[in-house]
């Protein structure tokens, strides 16, 4: 096959956007922003049969993926791509790792590098993060966590995220904002790289941080030498490039600077890594401040969902990016609410609906921001005997929250005398480790082997470690030890048995002082509080619970099919004709303690992350989406007014990005757009942004938005304004609630919140 015919066969195929990225020249860097389901990866193939088309060597081109699953899956369909195509040999598609392992290896093989062998279990790297506390302990370093599952998960972490960046251990441990109580991992994680040096090894993390930390001292002359151990690409494309970490761009700069043509391709707004080291400003703005002549190509059509998805995400998603649009190319989704106030009634119902349209549970997937909203699902599936797989978490009932409520219930019950009582024999040590006891970690270890041989010696046990301490320490012990032996008269209200548990004990506060971040204490508190929930509306004595929970565990033995369930972080990259989102009230999706994204940076990018998740979360869905939420009357009220809550607003509980969606707008543009239309006005706030779809989508309806503005003081978006204190601004929004207020941004000192009735600030001018 010529070049000439192979790229006519191309051209049949593709989308005039599709084919601007496959046509895009041999020199210039270009950026591609593909939407959720553009079918980048059909472009990309396309893109690297035209070079091979235009006589590059295969050879030259690199392909990055992110894992290796989508490695592994590309690489075979361009495989049969090319092959089918005349072309025998095709391009190096390979992960960042492996690219890394190779470099590895020629750069010890060239003494640039020491030898050190491969470690890939992650038992290995524990064993060495716990003899690296060991010398810190033994250096003096006062360390107050030291129970090890209230550190460890936050410690691998923040191992991770320092490899990933080009920074000090210590800048970016300061950056986390986490809680003092983890100040140790900076001198942790030295520790831990002296241990690594020190027995030539390296973890995949290390595979591209150790070529980095190298190559990031060299002179350029020394840069040289280095690149000719690296393959010649001179074509690179980066796919999911969202996700990229400033050690793995950092890198690729360095080997494969100018002439190289990099095209990078992925979407900012899907990115939903930065807490493990994705920086999305990479691809935002850095890209284009280092590549300063690159070429933009929008994949703006999805071809897995209709345009109910597509005006939604385009409506949430322009909140962080004014320009952005997600066009729904594919076949019409329904988008609907819950049809009951239950989250378990709601699910159960939506499934069995489902089910009597012909399709099977295992085309549904319920997605959840937080594990503690996976509880109420799990429970209602687990009680119908609906089957379910449960995706990347622990069973419900191997939860480290739940499992030590079920250790509290089991001595409710009668556990301390009757130890059969107990839903694992091990549960015993729940009882001493949550709340921590105190004392040296050997004395916890002994203490956990005595009890899990003799239960019923337990109180006396906590007792003869009180005698070993003094004032409140003690104290507390000893008020523990009685307080376990009482736990017996809430036998036939073991509900109200566990409420007094965790006030009495302090649990709650125990989360918030092991916690790295408020979010985690919060999710620890969600979870229990949702078991809390079905043991008071089981009701029945303890024991009978804790029976109930055995024989639903044991009778769900299969997790290989039936509905999915995941978090939204989970989900990236899959797709399915029915998706159920669960969990979405405010403060929870979006997370925060207290809403400040209006007058703090870090708020505010918080925020604009949270969003991202949402955006991800409803573009999963083909088919259906199903929003497991019943809006109040007043919620009801305000989406078909078309407005947008743009703050914490005490008498709505349902996600800000619900409003956001506009989902009535929606549902009367979807209307006229496949039905019949009204002709009526459709009130939304998104009016600008649904123009700008329409006018993207041939044919579509002629439609007329609108949406009530309330004027406080004759002040509106866009004014310009001067207070007293902060000088001149411009008026970017209005907030309704209960206390209407006006945001304005006032340059270099920030955004600024005014309460609509008491402001001091003069118009200056009227918008344009």
């Amino acid at each position: 096959m010529t070049a000439v015919q192979s790229d006519a066969r191309l051209s049949s195929s593709l989308t005039d956007e599709q084919q601007g990225v496959v046509d895009h020249d041999l020199t210039t860097p270009a950026k591609v922003i593909a939407v959720a389901g553009a079918g980048k990866t059909t472009t990309l193939i396309a893109r690297i049969e035209h070079l091979l088309a235009q006589g590059v060597d295969p050879s030259h081109i690199g392909v990055f993926m992110f894992n290796k699953s989508a490695q592994a899956e590309f690489a075979e369909r361009l495989s049969k791509r090319l092959n089918a195509a005349g072309y025998f040999r095709s391009p190096s598609v390979m992960t960042f790792h492996a690219f890394g392992m190779q470099f590895c290896r020629r750069l010890e093989q060239q003494n640039w590098l020491p030898a050190a062998k491969l470690v890939t279990d992650d038992f290995s790297l524990v064993k060495m993060l716990r003899d690296a506390l060991q010398r810190l302990v033994r250096k003096g370093d006062q360390i107050s966590l030291q129970d090890e599952k209230d550190w460890l998960e936050d410690a691998l972490l923040f191992i991770d995220q320092v490899k990933a960046s080009d920074q000090s251990a210590q800048r970016v441990f300061d950056a986390l904002g986490w809680s003092t109580e983890r100040r140790f991992f900076p001198d942790l994680y030295d520790e831990l790289e002296r241990l690594r040096k020190r027995d030539n090894v390296r973890f995949f993390a290390d595979l591209l941080s150790d070529p980095y930390q190298l190559i990031s001292e060299l002179p350029e002359a020394e840069c040289l030498r280095v690149r000719q151990l690296v393959p010649d690409f001179r074509y690179l494309l980066i796919d999911e490039f969202q996700d990229i970490n400033p050690c793995q761009y950092e890198l690729l700069k360095r080997l494969y600077p100018a002439p190289c043509q990099w095209m990078i391709v992925g979407d900012v707004q899907q990115c939903i890594y930065e807490w493990r080291g994705a920086s999305p400003e990479i691809m935002a703005t850095q890209f284009d401040i280092d590549f300063d002549k690159a070429v933009t190509y929008p994949l703006s059509s999805s071809f897995r969902f209709g345009h109910a998805v597509g005006l939604m995400a385009s409506s949430v998603i322009s909140e962080n990016d004014p320009d952005a649009l997600v066009i729904g190319a594919g076949e019409r989704t329904r988008v609907s609410f819950a049809r009951a106030p239950k989250t378990g009634k709601a699910l159960l119902g939506e499934l069995k609906s489902w089910v009597d349209e012909g399709h099977a549970l295992s085309d549904s997937a319920v997605l959840v921001r937080l594990y503690s909203d996976m509880v109420p699902v799990q429970l209602a599936l687990m009680h119908k005997g609906v089957p379910y797989q449960l995706h990347g978490d622990s069973p419900l009932l191997e939860n480290r929250q739940i499992r030590m409520l079920m250790a509290y219930l089991a001595v409710i019950a009668g556990g301390l005398e009757n130890p059969a009582v107990f839903f694992h024999r091990d549960d015993v040590e729940y009882l001493l480790t949550v709340p921590s006891l105190g004392g040296s970690m050997a004395q916890r270890k002994t203490l956990i082997q005595q009890a899990r041989q003799s239960p019923h010696l337990l109180p006396q046990m906590i007792e003869t470690l009180a005698d070993s301490m003094d004032g409140w320490r003690a104290k507390k012990l000893y008020e523990r030890a009685d307080w376990l032996r009482s736990l017996g008269m809430y036998r036939r209200d073991p509900a109200q048995g566990l409420a007094h548990t965790l006030e009495k004990l302090g649990i709650y506060r125990y989360f918030e002082s092991t916690s790295s971040k408020d979010i985690q204490t919060q999710e620890k508190i969600a979870t229990c509080d949702a078991f809390m929930a079905y043991v008071r509306g089981v009701g029945g004595e303890a024991q009978s619970i804790l029976e109930q929970l055995a024989t639903l565990n044991e009778r769900h033995t299969d997790d290989s099919h039936g509905v999915h369930l995941m978090t939204i972080h989970k989900s990236k990259g899959l797709e399915f004709d029915q998706v159920l989102l669960s969990g979405l009230q405010e403060g929870r999706f979006p997370y925060y303690d207290e809403d400040l994204s209006a007058i703090d940076k870090q708020a505010a990018s918080d925020l604009a992350s949270e969003r991202r998740l949402f955006y991800v979360a409803i573009t999963r869905a083909r088919k259906k989406l199903v929003i497991l939420e019943t809006p109040t009357a007043d919620e009801h009220k305000r989406m078909k007014q078309g407005d947008i809550p743009r703050a914490a607003v005490k008498s709505l509980s349902l996600s800000r990005f619900v409003f956001e969606a506009q989902p009535y707008a929606v549902s009367q543009i979807c209307e006229a757009w496949y039905d019949v239309p009204s002709g009526t006005p459709i009130a939304s706030e998104k009016g600008a942004v649904f123009q700008r779809y329409l006018s993207a989508v041939e044919p579509s309806p002629s439609l007329v938005f609108h949406h009530r503005v309330e004027a406080q003081n004759g002040l509106k978006p866009g004014d310009k304004v001067r207070h007293d204190k902060f000088g001149q601004g411009v008026i970017v929004r209005q907030e309704q609630g209960d206390k209407p207020m006006i945001v304005v941004d006032f340059g270099e000192v920030g955004l600024k919140r005014f309460n609509t009735k008491h402001t001091q600030l003069i118009k200056l001018s009227s918008r344009m």
